[in-house]
Order: structure tokens, then C-alpha cells, then sequence
């Protein structure tokens, strides 16, 4: 059973819309009190169900074409290239990944030619990277810091209600 119940989702679904939200506007909301919103909120950061950050938008500063690059690496070779691709500024995500491709990344760039050097020539020297597949985004419909659990997640056992 999860240590999350509905009201839990409320006050997630707030602060994703806004996460500047005051915890009174969101109990006014929700029609709870202030002091249980404030609470949520701190026991939901100290769990690490949530985590307050500024997220940033490419395109205002300038990096309005994103790429997903699908690595292949040589075999022990893994932990390497992804310390290697971790510190470049381009890349926005990182994820190892099963099946055809070891290494999930995503990149954003200003112009078609900052990823083109950034594909054949800046990728392509990390030591570990056999092959890459790329596929550029024209549009991203929801991005990952939009999602929020399912229902399902949100159930607490009977007797179990936090303040």
C-alpha cells in the first residue's frame, strides 16, 4: 500500500501547475487547513516524493532543437562513456537502457550546425560509444517533469492519515 493518499495528489497536481503556490492558496483550494498543506508539503520533499526546482525552458535561452541520441557502447566500456557524456553541456537527460541501445540521451542545441559537431564529431570521440542512432524532436508534448502517479498510487491503508 502507498504512504501517498489523494490529498497528497492534490497538493502534487498544485504544485506541478505552479510550484510557487502558497500552501494557504492551495489549502483555500483543497479545502484543508493551512497548516496540513504546509505539512504535506514537507513530509513529501523529506520522502523525496517531490523535489522544489526551477526547471528550464531551452527554447527561452535560445536551444530550440532537441535530439534523442541512442548509444551503443563497447562492451565494460558503459561506465566510462557515461561519465564522459555526464559533462557535457548539450545533454539534458541520460538514461542506460536495454535492448538495441545501451544509453538514452537527450541534447539541445541553438542551430542545426551546433548538432551536427556535436553529433559526428563531439559524441563520436567519447571513449566507449561504438554507434549512435539520433532522432530529432520537433515537438515535446509533455516533458517528464509534467508527470504525476496514477490514482492507484495515492491509496493509504485505513487508520494510516497523516496530518
Amino acid at each position: 500500500m502507498s504512504k501517498y493518499d489523494p490529498l497528497d495528489k492534490a497538493i502534487i497536481t498544485c504544485l506541478n501547475r505552479d510550484a510557487r503556490m502558497s500552501s494557504s492558496h492551495i489549502a483555500r483550494e483543497l479545502g484543508v487547513s493551512e497548516r496540513t498543506v504546509h505539512n504535506r508539503i514537507k513530509r513529501l520533499i523529506g520522502s523525496k516524493a517531490i523535489q522544489p526546482v526551477a526547471v528550464v525552458n531551452p527554447a527561452v535561452f535560445g536551444y530550440s532543437i532537441a535530439v534523442n541520441v541512442f548509444c551503443e557502447s563497447e562492451l565494460g566500456h558503459q561506465a566510462q562513456a557515461i561519465e564522459a557524456l555526464r559533462d557535457m553541456p548539450e545533454i539534458s537527460y541520460i538514461a542506460i537502457s536495454t535492448g538495441d541501445h545501451d544509453i538514452i540521451l537527450q541534447a539541445f542545441f541553438k542551430d542545426s550546425e551546433a548538432m551536427h559537431e556535436f553529433i559526428t564529431h563531439k559524441l563520436h570521440q567519447v571513449p566507449g560509444i561504438q554507434r549512435t542512432r539520433t532522432q530529432l524532436i520537433p515537438h515535446i508534448i509533455k516533458d517528464n517533469f509534467q508527470w504525476i502517479p496514477p490514482e492507484e498510487s495515492f491509496v493509504r491503508p485505513v487508520g494510516d492519515q497523516p496530518t
